[in-house]
């Protein structure tokens, strides 16, 4: 015996209430604008540590025949290597976390 399949109604779409120009006007230091990268990123101050610390890392010191996919990762690392922003915000986290 088959069980009957019920139909689902449609839910309203969701619509977010969180004005997001408004929310950086109250925390502007939520997100900082990458000099380096193109297309006026904002990144979190951790994931610009991230970045600059996996950028400094001896794995991706060299940019030789990897697949696509590895080479395409490294070459945006590559800004990330000499920034002085990624470099300080990553010393200040390493102070915090000692």
């Amino acid at each position: 015996m088959r069980r009957i399949r019920k139909t689902r109604g449609k839910a309203p779409h969701f619509v977010p209430t969180l004005d997001v120009e408004a929310w950086l006007q109250r925390h502007p230091e939520a997100l900082i604008a990458c000099p380096h990268q193109p297309g006026n990123l904002k990144l979190m101050p951790a994931s610009c540590v991230k970045r600059h610390l996996a950028a400094n890392e001896a794995r991706w010191a060299t940019i030789g025949a990897e697949p696509f996919h590895l080479f395409v990762f490294k070459m945006n690392l590559v800004p990330c290597r000499d920034c002085k922003i990624g470099a300080r915000l990553a010393r200040q986290q390493k102070e915090i976390a000692a």
